[in-house]
């Protein structure tokens, strides 16, 4: 039997540490953003949230645009993941496909509102690179979901003149829901997020006689061919 070899110290640990730190930094930081904006936020305001000195956050950030940057990269890098599990996803009927992915877009959002309403209030604290950055990002995510749309106009089932501009009004609603939810409000983060995914499909030409019809021709087509 081969003899078992030590594990290697390859700094794991230390990464770990080291992204932990960075993580509640980032989110104190994001909290007083949200507060009281970029401009009226100071690293020593955020150094006193978190009980450490200013110097404590130098250690990871270069300057209080550095966390900011940070920040959007965060609410981006959630965004691949919850489109990469979208990818991933069996299901194949263009209906489905697209109240899962509105559902989970939405979800995303009210999970990381704070994040995503920075991002649409601080946008101008950027830096131009970091701007370009975003604006390619966003550009693949609006893409699939005009995809979507046509994907759902070339079934029949839901009928636009223009997929590309649904897909932005349906993003801007969602976007925006930073500025008027309240989590202990009158509707759930379900009952919100069911809501809204009802909305989307309304604003994509999707009718209790399209659902009908939509679901006659499903029916009907061989177990192996359904779409």
């Amino acid at each position: 039997m081969r003899e078992q070899q030590p594990i290697a110290a390859d700094g794991s640990a230390k990464l770990q540490i080291r992204e932990y730190k960075e993580s509640l930094i980032i989110n104190a930081a994001a909290d007083l953003f949200y507060e009281r904006g970029f401009q009226r936020t100071t690293l020593d305001d955020v150094a006193a949230v978190l009980g450490v000195t200013k110097p404590f956050i130098y250690t990871y950030f270069k300057s209080k645009h550095n966390v900011l940057e940070r920040l959007v990269d965060k609410v981006y890098e959630d965004l691949d993941v919850t489109v990469r599990g979208f990818q991933k996803l069996e299901e194949r009927d263009p209906v489905r496909r697209f109240e899962h992915f509105v559902s989970r877009f939405i979800r995303w959002n009210l999970e990381l509102r704070t994040f995503t309403g920075i991002l649409l209030e601080e946008e101008k604290n950027l830096s131009a690179q970091k701007i370009a950055d975003i604006r390619s990002k966003q550009h693949t995510f609006d893409k699939l979901l005009a995809d979507l749309v046509r994907d759902g106009m070339r079934a029949g089932a839901f009928v636009v003149d223009d997929a590309a501009i649904a897909s932005l009004a349906i993003s801007g609603m969602v976007r925006w829901t930073h500025r008027w939810y309240v989590p202990n409000g009158r509707l759930s983060a379900d009952d919100l997020c069911d809501e809204l995914t009802r909305t989307a499909l309304h604003m994509v030409g999707w009718t209790s006689e399209s659902r009908e019809a939509h679901q006659d021709a499903d029916s009907r087509r061989p177990a192996g061919r359904r779409t």
